[in-house]
């Protein structure tokens, strides 16, 4: 039962790919907007219609560098950015989010994983939360944390997508998804 309902939720998060293909403006602003509505889910934050350029997409962990913290590798995107944090309620994890999330997106066309990594591997999750999504919330354990980055190829328009997973206790689960869709 808790598979399936796990599934409800993560369908309507994956249903993305669809959507690129009919979607004339930014597919993913009115889809993550209505994943809000969910009962499982409850928005914290989301903005969207934000221009960004030269917009740090982390592409390995964040470690300290000559004392500066950052990603070990990174890439410079510009374009159209929309973010969305939920906290996951009634139990659920957002390990398991992630995990149904990675499922679903590989069998979706056009979109391919840049990046994953988990746990210890993705480094400090405090770093994660403050430096690179300016969401002190998202702060957790780090052997909590699942960072991914998609990259999506539609009908001639690019797109990345980042997804993180973090979990302060049992009953403070977050999940953070932004969207760019890239500039020529």
């Amino acid at each position: 039962m808790r598979f399936l309902q796990t599934t409800v939720v993560l369908t309507a998060l994956c249903g993305f790919s669809a959507q690129l293909l009919s979607a004339d403006n930014d597919p993913f602003t009115d889809y993550f907007a209505g994943l809000s509505d969910y009962p499982h889910l409850e928005e914290i934050d989301a903005q969207s219609g934000e221009r960004v350029r030269d917009y740090l997409v982390p592409l390995g962990a964040i470690e300290k560098i000559r004392g500066v913290w950052s990603p070990r590798r990174s890439d410079r995107v510009t374009g159209d950015r929309a973010s969305y944090t939920w906290r996951v309620l009634d139990g659920y994890t957002s390990s398991e989010m992630v995990q149904e999330l990675d499922e679903r997106v590989a069998s979706q066309e056009g979109v391919t994983q840049t990046f994953s990594c988990e746990a210890r591997a993705c480094g400090s999750s405090v770093q994660w939360a403050n430096r690179i999504f300016q969401q002190r919330l998202l702060y957790g354990t780090e052997v909590s944390q699942r960072y991914r980055v998609y990259t999506l190829e539609q009908s001639g328009d690019s797109y990345r997508m980042l997804v993180y997973g973090s979990a302060r206790s049992s009953d403070r689960q977050y999940l953070h998804v932004e969207t760019i869709k890239l500039s020529p």
